[in-house]
């Protein structure tokens, strides 16, 4: 009897018409029947090899044959089922991305000289990288701003772009479309989905905050991967890809605009935590939100910190 996990794959596959996917899943189960009794746990193989091209962040992958089978199947160790990626394209001008037999996002026509196509492919090996490599994890998939356009990033790396023909034929706005697609992407990797809170810091903060006169000025500098997942003093679990920070004094979820003095560049980010405690720094900033602002390589810099609030 096939169990429920190589059940739900097997599913996957017919739904994708993957006729070697399922093949592989019949003999798994096959196998996982037969050493039922065993202690030791089964190792799920890849049972479908991926495209044979690697692409960089800023590139895309050579053009292969459509007839060939666009699927990726990354192992997740003794006893568990792979992640399987796979590119399927709906019609001459609109493709699609699923993950783990569920679509992620659907491209159509061109963007930035590629077709629906070659985009989907790209973001699958991108994808596949990244997971293959276990760096990052799932938890760090989110919307993002990059020059001003709406992504999908894992981590600090970017998966996606978000298109405004994309956003019109869903009949969303590219921020909201991007964050959508990072909460299929997130729940299909068996993450929780964000809420719309995660979209406050992208859009225009001048839009969505006033200043209340209150500005210190001072040093600053970052904390991040050591503190990656611990609680912060307010409760909550510091996340060092999120726009928070850490002050003295400031009250637990002040929204603070963040300048820095030598690039002129800004960021807003809210209070989760306390510190800095070094002497002659004013803030600590979350890696994500000392990226914004470009001082991760300086490790610190000299800042403004204003206190805002919400308009209206």
């Amino acid at each position: 009897m096939i169990n429920k996990k190589l059940a739900a794959l097997l599913a996957s596959a017919v739904m994708l018409g993957q006729a070697g996917l399922m093949s592989g899943v019949l003999a798994q189960a096959e196998a996982t029947d037969a050493t039922s009794n065993s202690q030791e746990p089964f190792q799920l193989a890849s049972i479908i090899s991926h495209p044979d091209f690697n692409v960089n962040a800023d590139q895309s992958p050579q053009e292969q044959p459509r007839d060939t089978a666009d699927v990726f199947t990354i192992g997740n160790g003794p006893g568990t089922l792979p992640t399987v990626i796979q590119v399927l394209p709906q019609d001459d001008s609109t493709t699609s991305l699923f993950v783990n037999g569920a679509e992620i996002l659907r491209f159509q026509g061109e963007s930035s000289g590629m077709d629906s196509y070659t985009r989907v492919k790209t973001i699958a090996s991108r994808l596949n990288q990244l997971l293959e490599n276990n760096q990052p994890t799932a938890k760090s998939i989110r919307p993002a701003l990059v020059n001003n356009l709406p992504v999908i990033q894992a981590g600090d790396q970017t998966l996606v772009t978000v298109d405004a023909l994309s956003a019109k034929t869903a009949q969303e706005t590219p921020l909201k479309l991007a964050l959508l697609y990072s909460n299929r992407l997130r729940q299909a990797l068996g993450q929780p989905a964000l809420d719309d809170k995660s979209l406050e810091n992208l859009a225009d903060g001048a839009a969505l905050y006033k200043s209340t006169g209150k500005v210190q000025t001072g040093m600053a500098s970052w904390y991040g991967p050591y503190f990656h997942g611990r609680r912060s003093a307010d409760g909550s679990r510091f996340n060092q890809f999120a726009l928070t920070a850490a002050h003295r004094t400031l009250p637990f979820g002040t929204i603070v605009r963040v300048i820095n003095q030598r690039t002129r560049k800004s960021c807003y980010v809210k209070i989760t935590d306390r510190g800095p405690f070094a002497h002659g720094r004013i803030i600590d900033l979350s890696r994500g939100a000392a990226k914004k602002i470009d001082m991760l390589g300086s490790g610190v810099a000299r800042v403004s910190v204003e206190v805002v609030q919400k308009r209206g």
